[in-house]
């Protein structure tokens, strides 16, 4: 870790603990990202969590999370009229999305490179 900085804890009896390594890992990528303007959220993958939960973390609209959920894309549970989703699913299903765009935006900065699109006709819109 970069710039890290050797955490103790004093419990309230007044007793000094380390942090174990993990914890402290843990803490500094909050502690930076939180610096970067970024939300943090801290659970378990198990954790499971409704429909609006999981639209808000993938920054979309309940609508489309449903329709998401729908053609088979998250795998997710409906133990009574309500969708419940596992933030692990979540989680992995952000992360494929998020390097099919990276692996898109590299095609077409190739094709680009190689002339094949007139830039004038072909608009990124996501």
């Amino acid at each position: 870790m970069d710039g890290a900085v050797d955490v103790t804890l004093i419990t309230d009896a007044g007793r000094s603990a380390s942090l174990p390594g993990g914890l402290r890992e843990l803490l500094d990528v909050a502690v930076r990202a939180m610096s970067d303007g970024q939300e943090v959220i801290v659970a378990t993958k198990d954790r499971v969590v409704t429909a609006q939960e999981a639209a808000d973390f993938l920054g979309v609209s309940r609508p489309t999370l449903i329709r998401i959920l729908d053609l088979g894309e998250i795998p997710y549970e409906r133990p009574n009229s309500h969708r419940r989703i596992k933030l692990a699913d979540l989680v992995a299903y952000k992360d494929h999305r998020e390097m099919s765009r990276a692996a898109l935006d590299d095609l077409l900065e190739s094709s680009a490179d190689l002339d094949e699109y007139d830039s004038g006709e072909f608009v990124r819109t996501r």
